[in-house]
């Protein structure tokens, strides 16, 4: 009998271990921040006193781990799947491997040289796609004066030239040479995959839900609509203003069915989003959020105060009441509190929207959006985006 009494303390030691009369369901959903972490002048200090949920936090950085280790599995199948593929197609020819690659790279790199006769024309294309994404780029080229900090490019077909704007110019070649080479080498490999026999089992994440509710916050769509988006913004964020053009594109197309509400998330890198949202939310004060959110993603290069007031008043705003709120900061509260609920759950970059509670990270294509709204009604748990970076 005795004999028996380490075994059964070994067995007792293996059970998961539980509080007393708690379920394993209940132990689950039991309060992680009731223990004390600190003490201040002898009072406990617990993770909930910081507002600080560990459980939704666990949760949400379980689910970026698992994210990126679905990105790198599938990026690491993908290069065996293509590696094989290629040493079979070289077999096939009866060459080595690495005379095949330069055979694909001999025809391309030929191409690709094609592309110094048109470097003035691929650098204007680089500058207004920096314009484009990075307004700040926008400015002019007086700003450009090595070796000073870099604050601008010169406007495209400005004429205007230094040694570091040549240098520029052969980078852009360069880069768009090897672009070129990585593209034929991909369109090589997705030959061979169309004609080989391929069945991926690797599953894609299911996608995070949060129940984190709209406050009063603007909206537009259908009130009642059975999809709803709450979408936390920067307005000097580029890849912001990118997934608003996405929104307004799937709202014109899904008018009756969705309904987006507008959050703020300024970041603390752009210097201008906190006034800027603060300014968005004086303009809902008179009942025009919308036309003055649209207008800041429209003029990210400008979103200084004199700019904001400019905004107001081009839409016909009060002017005096729209300033007194601004300068107030009567609306400073309102946008910390977005910030603070996002934060809460884990929240830290922008975009970030939440499509029926469904969290999805980046500039989602409007093709996955559509993708993620069509699981939903179906009553299916949406997946993450297959692109790398997204959902």
């Amino acid at each position: 009998m005795r004999a028996l009494v380490p075994l059964v303390l070994f067995v007792l030691c293996a059970l998961p271990c539980r509080a007393p009369g708690l379920s394993a369901r209940e132990e689950k959903e039991a309060p992680l921040d009731t223990a004390a972490i600190a003490r201040l002048d002898g009072k406990q200090i617990h993770l909930g006193d910081l507002n600080y949920d560990l459980r939704r936090r666990y949760d949400f950085e379980l689910h970026t781990i698992k994210v990126k280790l679905y990105r790198e599995q599938k990026a690491a199948l993908k290069q065996f799947i293509d590696q094989s593929l290629l040493e079979k197609e070289a077999a096939k020819r009866n060459i080595t491997t690495d005379e095949l690659v330069s055979l694909i790279n001999g025809g391309a790199e030929e191409e690709a040289k094609k592309f110094e006769a048109d470097k003035e024309k691929l650098f204007q294309e680089f500058v207004k796609k920096l314009q484009h994404d990075f307004p700040s780029f926008s400015k002019g080229p007086s700003e450009l004066v090595p070796p000073g900090p870099l604050t601008g490019l010169p406007p495209p077909g400005s004429g205007f030239r230094t040694p570091f704007i040549e240098e520029i110019k052969d980078k852009v070649v360069e880069m768009k040479k090897a672009s070129y080479l990585n593209d034929s080498k991909e369109a090589f490999s997705q030959r061979l995959r169309a004609q080989a026999g391929i069945e991926i089992l690797l599953e894609r994440p299911e996608l995070l839900r949060l129940d984190l509710a709209p406050d009063n916050d603007p909206w537009r769509g259908n009130k009642d609509a059975p999809i709803s988006i709450l979408s936390f913004m920067d307005f000097q964020c580029p890849y912001c203003k990118k997934m608003n053009s996405t929104l307004k594109v799937l709202l014109a197309t899904k008018k009756e069915e969705i309904k987006i509400i507008a959050r703020d998330f300024p970041l603390a890198s752009h210097p201008d989003a906190t006034m800027a949202a603060q300014a968005a939310a004086c303009a809902h004060d008179q009942g025009r959020y919308w036309d003055y959110h649209d207008l800041l993603f429209d003029n990210q290069q400008a979103l200084d105060v004199m700019s904001l007031r400019e905004y107001a008043g081009r839409l016909g705003l009060d002017r005096e009441q729209f300033s007194r709120c601004l300068e107030g900061g009567s609306q400073r509260a309102e946008v910390e509190k977005d910030m603070a609920d996002a934060s809460l759950f884990g929240i830290s970059t922008t975009p970030s929207i939440l499509i029926n509670g469904y969290y999805l990270s980046g500039s989602p294509s409007l093709h996955y959006l559509e993708e993620v709204i069509a699981d939903i009604e179906k009553g299916h748990v949406p997946r993450v985006e297959e692109d790398p970076g997204k959902g």
